[in-house]
């Protein structure tokens, strides 16, 4: 394979260091006028707040801790670190406190991440990291984990026009490596390449698509190995510990929003050919371990199709593409909740790699297609 950087034979593949700050749970304080009540495996009792009426059937906590009960100016609070998945409030139950109320509506509250909304109170999660020293609540602490070969470690050093883009920090983007620092390239490193994939691209369109008023802080953790194959990935291989470490580190503080992942031409041209056609099932068990490991069973997985833009044996129609884009393409019927993002008409830096306008290109896509399939909610 051509490129600026020469790929080394099977181990590599491919996917700032500002402000670091440690990740923390955020402690609340007991409601006003009502005092929190502890759940452990998931039960819950009641709560009354001062003047107001008992809130029978609270949330189901899972592993965490709940309190419902009237909250200054009628907030909601969940216990630090705790979720309600499918749990309920009583039917019809309310909790009232000093200065406000937040009243359920039909009592039901469902989320991943804990989160239970009831009508005239604003819901405050009591889990979330400390970034640059300000506290942001899980679910304004989006991550995406991206990781991959060459073309996710990032082999773009043109058009110059978009270097800031790229090189430039812009706040409300992090990467997360055992800290937080303002997110530019390389955000999946592979020292000491230093040039430009998908990352910043990913942060800035996601960034661009929030709601108007939203404050979510978007998260990137990267990882990129020219070379590496899906073999590299595996939860036996040398890089699947290398991103989840850190994955891991924020999960139950953080809400995340996706894998994007760019792998399968490597596997065509590194491995030997009787271990290419398991390409699809390695893939399917990286993911699944993933999902596993986050307890996020349903997370989202954007996939690179098939490079259509590469040249020689790496084209489409070449040796290694004639093999890997079908088994590609296996990957959404294999996989729940996986899309392949497009990367047709991409602009190119050599024979596979995009350069920085493919990668902004591509990068807009990713959340296109979040968007269109309902995946996208910030």
């Amino acid at each position: 394979m051509k490129r600026a950087q020469p790929f080394r034979a099977r181990p590599l593949l491919c996917a700032v260091f500002l402000l670091g700050c440690g990740v923390e749970a955020h402690p609340i304080a007991p409601p006003i006028g009502g005092s929190p009540t502890t759940s452990s495996g998931g039960t819950t009792g009641t709560t009354t707040g001062a003047g107001g009426s008992t809130a029978s059937g609270g949330t189901t906590g899972l592993g965490g801790s709940s309190a419902t009960g009237g909250g200054s100016g009628g907030s909601v609070q969940t216990g630090a670190g705790g979720s309600a998945t499918g749990g309920t409030f009583g039917s019809g139950g309310s909790a009232s406190g000093a200065g406000g109320s937040a009243t359920g509506t039909g009592g039901s509250a469902t989320g991943t991440g804990g989160s239970a909304t009831g009508t005239g109170g604003a819901p405050v999660s009591g889990a979330g990291v400390t970034i640059n020293g300000k506290f942001v609540p899980k679910d304004k602490a989006v991550v995406f984990i991206h990781f991959g070969h060459s073309n996710m470690r990032g082999q773009a050093s043109k058009p110059a026009s978009l270097m800031s883009y790229f090189y430039n920090t812009q706040d409300g983007l992090w990467t997360y490596r055992g800290s937080f620092a303002a997110a530019k390239e390389e955000t999946a490193p592979e020292p000491p390449n230093t040039t430009a994939g998908p990352g910043m691209a990913i942060l800035h369109a996601a960034q661009d698509a929030r709601q108007p008023g939203s404050d979510v802080q978007f998260i990137s953790i990267g990882y990129g190995k020219g070379s590496a194959t899906t073999v590299d990935y595996a939860t036996t291989g040398q890089f699947y510990g290398a991103f989840m470490t850190w994955a891991k580190a924020l999960k139950g503080n953080v809400t995340f929003g996706g894998i994007v992942v760019m792998l399968g031409i490597t596997d065509g041209e590194h491995l030997p050919s009787s271990q290419v056609p398991g390409f699809p099932m390695r893939m399917a068990q990286i993911l699944a371990s993933i999902r596993a490991d986050l307890g996020e069973p349903n997370l989202p997985v954007l996939f690179c199709d098939y490079e259509q833009n590469a040249t020689g044996t790496l084209a489409p129609t070449g040796s290694v593409g004639v093999v890997m884009q079908p088994l590609i393409r296996m990957l959404p019927s294999m996989v729940t909740n996986l899309a392949l993002v497009p990367t047709d008409g991409l602009e190119m830096q050599d024979d596979h790699h995009f350069d920085m306008q493919g990668h902004k290109d591509w990068g807009g896509r990713v959340i296109s297609v979040m968007k269109t399939n309902g995946w996208y909610k910030w």
